[in-house]
């Protein structure tokens, strides 16, 4: 019999330790030394957590969740977080980093970040999520990012997104001072899709869709590879004081498709397509504008303040107003570009300077192509 019990006990023992506890204070933080794994339901309300902490399942963020300096949060897959006010219901809840996020789902489970409201979920009825001088390795995967105020803002951090999508935000990502590389997501049904000041910014293989404007740059040094800027209501890239790398990039269905102002960098085979307004507009811009489409706009191809660009082996073809137009008093050089015509009279009509007195810049186009360039994107 004293046998027996020893023997039970013994096999007790060994069980639980196999199975250690972890529990979690009344503010929120983990105590023993080992993260947090959450039971399926788990609720924060305005605390700040000091130590690693894993979440899973369901998690309610009610007013502010600070990540201190010193503590990771881990997101599994197919968790769902939401946010919603607390008590006092004065500012919006937020998720605030000082420390790290990873946060990596899979495509049969992305991980959730939205308002607690029923839906359709409405702009603006959470913070979003802050990173802030958060320096460390920062990563958010198979993630969906809807209904904040601005749904990914970073400050002075290191920020790597794959695959998220980010709806119905007011802002979608927004950087100041950060360095950000932004791989196979979407951003749409914002009021502005990204916005990057003073920034380092990689955008591939992405879509910024169905906004007010795709993306606002700002002193910032932006590349941008297989990018889609389409169907934005006001202007699909607005860029001021950047310097600039877009290769194979589509620019179509916007109202302006792109407004550059100052800096430098090259378009290389890009695609600026049936916008509604002008295509593509420069001033004191110095881009290299080489084997670029620009074709079908319902008004003008390029407008030009200036001759600080250099155009060549583009074809220009099908716009409802000019092909080019040199509203400023420089030269423009445009030699050998496709007018969508060998025709010198048909393709000079769609060439044109508006300065007010009728003394403006020259635009040489003369060597120019004979076919189209067959090297297109």
């Amino acid at each position: 019999m004293r046998a027996s019990f020893w023997f039970g006990l013994l096999i007790t023992f060994c069980m639980l330790s196999l199975y250690p506890l972890a529990t979690t204070s009344a503010a929120g933080a983990p105590q023993g030394g080992r993260p947090t794994i959450n039971p399926p339901t788990t609720s924060y309300e305005n605390v700040t957590l000091t130590e690693d902490v894993s979440w899973r399942g369901s998690v309610v963020v009610k007013g502010a969740l600070v990540i201190a300096p010193q503590a990771t949060l881990r997101i599994e897959p197919g968790t769902q977080i939401r946010f919603q006010p607390s008590k006092s219901g004065r500012h919006l809840p937020r998720l605030v980093i000082l420390g790290r996020i990873q946060a990596v789902g899979t495509s049969d489970q992305p991980i959730i970040f939205s308002p607690s409201a029923a839906t359709p979920v409405k702009k603006g009825t959470w913070g979003g999520i802050v990173l802030l001088s958060s320096e460390k390795r920062n990563q958010l995967e198979q993630c969906r990012i809807e209904g904040a105020e601005s749904a990914l803002e970073g400050r002075h951090s290191l920020i790597s997104l794959k695959s998220v999508s980010i709806v119905s935000s007011l802002r979608g990502v927004v950087l100041q001072d950060c360095t950000a590389v932004v791989t196979q997501g979407s951003v749409s049904d914002c009021e502005t899709g990204i916005e990057a000041h003073d920034s380092e910014l990689e955008l591939r293989d992405t879509t910024l869709s169905k906004n007010r404007r795709g993306a606002a740059l700002l002193r910032s040094s932006v590349v941008m590879s297989s990018v889609t800027v389409s169907g934005n209501s006001q202007q699909g890239l607005l860029a001021e004081e950047c310097r600039l790398k877009l290769t194979s990039t589509e620019v179509s269905g916007n109202a302006v498709g792109a407004q550059i102002k100052g800096g430098e960098g090259q378009l290389f085979m890009c695609r600026f397509k049936r916008n509604t307004d002008t295509a593509l507009q420069l001033a004191s811009a110095r881009l290299k504008i080489n084997r670029c489409q620009i074709s079908d706009n319902q008004r003008d191809g390029i407008r030009l303040e200036d001759g600080r660009a250099t155009l060549w082996g583009n074809s220009f073809g099908g716009n409802g107003g000019h092909n080019l137009v040199n509203a400023g008093t420089e030269p423009v050089s445009a030699l050998q570009n496709w007018w969508g015509s060998d025709d010198e009279a048909a393709l000079k009509g769609k060439i044109v300077d508006l300065t007010p007195d009728g003394q403006g810049g020259l635009v040489h186009v003369f060597p120019w192509l004979h076919e189209k360039p067959a090297l297109l994107p």
